[in-house]
């Protein structure tokens, strides 16, 4: 690989003048390129002073619809760093994500398409770009097809409301910028306050997203594409940027807030009960190989007001073949019979986990609750610690009754039975958690396997189990601890 100064502005050192007195940016760090052979080529240049961690990137470039043209003008206006690549998007070749499996995927130095991912390299580049660590990332993207005026935004750091915070500064901005002005009003979903139709999946928990402290990953529709609704649309874009940069900075509301622990080999995210619900936490060790898990629980928490601590990667994909259990100090190869392997990365994976599970509980952990997800099956499974069989009948009885209740108002979703330790008997155990993980730590766990198809596979059935379960866990904490 290469790396030298972009020849981005031609030969005219006018030009070049006339750039910086445009941008206010006369002392901005040069744009540096760095080149795959045979694949593409980035170009990424440091923050301005006070914008460490900061980067703006545009992960297909010309190809995405002049997307790198919108992230210099936002760079340029807020002094963040910036990453643009070019070219991959024509070998079909992801960027902001790596190939993600049940498998680790090497990659092949002799045919460099078939890697499928130039993830590696882009990662080193962000971070290297943010000076050490990438605190705030934003990538821009066009739509490729125009199916809404809406701009999905995909997130990763944020809590419900810091997310509504965030999309009430834009309509702000936006209207400010837009009133007398023929150019359309973009709407914004935003996530977890919204649903959105991008598939984001291996962004958020195996790329960019991932890696990130605080995520905005905006795929914006095309109608603003005039020249004057490109520059209007980088003013509002950066000044909204500069107000999210302070909102996680200062936290001037004092909104809840997720403290993010990035790790090698995944992330870790807590947030504390917002209704001070001390010795209650609830978890999603796996949040990124048991699918939905870490949203699931991220909603649980926050319509019962629970503190959660979630944690995500540790991955095949991430550790080179193994999954990390992180709920207990072991490893092992996905969907076989061998046995779990102690290591120490597992066991310092586990360590994090279990201290921030003890931080959320803020005292003594007196109920952990563990949700995970299985497809063999049709039945909630609850394996359980320190739960009485009087305890674990009214849970029974209580989901059976909210469950109704809930279902019987909504069509096309699934009823799921629930079976509960001690009172039943149940295919998941959890015995491995139990002996030497997390479910040994608290007074009293429950351990959820949540069925796939039921609670999982559609938005719907979600949104109706997030709160079935919420009202649930929030009854059975009252008469557990009494």
């Amino acid at each position: 690989m290469s790396h030298k100064p972009a020849n981005i502005v031609g030969k005219s050192w006018l030009f070049l003048i006339v750039i910086i007195g445009l941008t206010g940016h006369a002392f901005a760090a040069p744009v540096v390129e760095e080149r795959i052979p045979d694949l593409g080529r980035f170009e990424f240049r440091k923050p301005d002073k006070g914008m460490e961690g900061v980067i703006i990137g545009a992960s297909h470039g010309e190809t995405d619809r002049k997307s790198d043209r919108l992230a210099r003008a936002v760079s340029d206006q807020t002094g963040a760093g910036l990453v643009v690549a070019y070219g991959f998007k024509s070998k079909r070749l992801s960027v902001t994500q790596p190939v993600a499996g049940l498998t680790f995927r090497r990659m092949s130095a002799r045919a460099p398409l078939d890697r499928g991912s130039v993830f590696r390299e882009y990662r080193k580049i962000v971070v290297d770009t943010a000076n050490g660590e990438l605190d705030f990332y934003v990538g821009l993207h066009h739509a490729r097809e125009n199916p809404a005026d809406t701009i999905d935004v995909a997130t990763a750091g944020l809590t419900f409301e810091q997310a509504q915070f965030l999309k009430d500064v834009y309509i702000r901005t936006r209207d400010r910028f837009l009133v007398d002005e023929a150019i359309p009003k973009l709407g914004m979903a935003l996530d977890p306050l919204d649903q959105i139709s991008w598939k984001v999946w291996g962004v958020k928990h195996h790329g960019v997203l991932l890696i990130a402290k605080t995520g905005l990953n905006l795929r914006i529709p095309d109608l603003f594409l005039s020249p004057r609704g490109e520059e209007l649309y980088a003013k509002i874009f950066s000044l909204w940027i500069k107000e999210a940069i302070r909102l996680f900075k200062t936290n001037p509301l004092g909104l809840p807030r997720m403290q993010v622990k990035l790790v090698n080999l995944g992330r870790f995210e807590l947030i504390q009960s917002r209704e001070r619900l001390s010795g209650i936490v609830l978890g999603a060790p796996h949040g990124t190989y048991d699918e939905h898990t870490a949203e699931l629980v991220k909603r649980i928490g926050y319509l019962t007001g629970m503190a959660t601590v979630i944690a995500k990667g540790f991955t095949p994909t991430e550790t080179g073949g193994l999954r990390i259990n992180v709920n207990r100090p072991t490893e092992k190869s996905p969907y076989s019979d061998s046995r779990e392997l102690h290591s120490q990365r597992a066991e310092q994976t586990y360590a994090a986990f279990r201290d921030l599970v003890f931080k959320a509980a803020s005292g003594n952990l007196n109920l952990y609750i563990d949700v995970h997800q299985y497809s063999t099956e049709n039945r909630i499974q609850v394996a359980t610690v320190g739960i009485s069989r009087q305890e674990a009948g009214r849970i029974k009885k209580l989901y059976y009754e909210i469950r109704n209740g809930h279902l019987n108002r909504q069509a096309g979703i699934e009823a799921a039975d629930l079976v509960i330790e001690p009172v039943d008997q149940i295919e998941i155990p959890a015995w491995a958690a139990k002996a030497e993980g997390i479910l040994s730590l608290a007074k009293k766990s429950l351990h959820f396997e949540l069925p796939y198809q039921e609670v999982l596979a559609t938005p719907k059935a979600r949104d109706a189990y997030a709160r079935i379960l919420a009202i649930l866990l929030k009854g059975a904490s009252r008469f557990i601890r009494d």
